[in-house]
């Protein structure tokens, strides 16, 4: 699910808390290589585990949520639970993603 302004970011992240669900913000940029190595590997992710909230942000275009986030680098991962930060991940570690996500998905 494409993000685009800060307020859509936090409506998703505040139904996500609603449900006790976990949330995954995704920062993107089209000029990255690493991030379109990793983003159909995300986008599988999203088919495999319904039950989490998979968001996606180009830095680019939403500037006001990654400086939001401080994002420095990209691709960059932050796993978000109740409305906190719980754990991240940044680079195209497609196996450190993925059990993070198994990890914090788990405990729904």
């Amino acid at each position: 699910m494409g993000i685009h302004s800060s307020g859509e970011l936090e409506k998703k992240l505040s139904a996500a808390s609603k449900t006790s669900r976990l949330a995954i913000l995704y920062f993107t940029a089209t000029w990255c290589g690493p991030c379109r190595f990793i983003s159909p590997i995300y986008t599988s992710l999203a088919e495999k585990y319904p039950k989490v909230v998979f968001l996606k942000v180009d830095i680019d275009e939403a500037r006001d949520v990654a400086a939001g986030w401080n994002i420095s680098s990209v691709p960059t991962f932050f796993f978000v639970k109740n409305g906190k930060e719980v754990d991240s991940v940044v680079g195209a570690d497609k196996s450190t993603l993925e059990s993070k996500i198994a990890q914090h998905a788990g405990s729904l």
